[in-house]
């Protein structure tokens, strides 16, 4: 399966980089962007229900409601494209990656909102 993504990979060009998705590439482990997908993801579900499922909206608030949807297609389309480039540099050139990023939990005895 590894070998069949890096394949695309290597057949894939990345033209359009911008600024924020440049620092989302540093900053950002793989697991965090595809979290933001996740929630973009259901931002948008809902939102489509709402526009296209049961008709119930008054047509003053449909524009706005419309807004909204473009707004999350452009952000679940950034969203794509950076980790596509996140994938590709960590492949290509990972020294300037963010590939883990440490957990900092505290469960049980180092709680400091309980006494124990």
């Amino acid at each position: 399966m590894i070998g069949i993504a890096f394949a695309v990979l290597q057949k894939r060009t990345f033209h359009h980089r911008t600024d924020a998705m440049a620092r989302m590439l540093n900053t950002e482990t793989l697991g965090a962007l595809v979290d933001k997908l996740a929630i973009v993801n259901l931002k948008l579900w809902h939102c489509q229900e709402l526009l296209y499922g049961s008709g119930d909206i008054p047509a003053d608030q449909l524009p706005q409601l419309q807004e909204k949807n473009y707004s999350l297609l452009q952000q679940r389309q950034r969203l794509i494209e950076t980790i596509d480039q996140w994938i590709e540099q960590a492949v290509t050139d990972p020294s300037e990656m963010l590939i883990t990023s440490p957990q900092n939990k505290l469960y049980g005895r180092f709680r400091t909102d309980t006494q124990l």
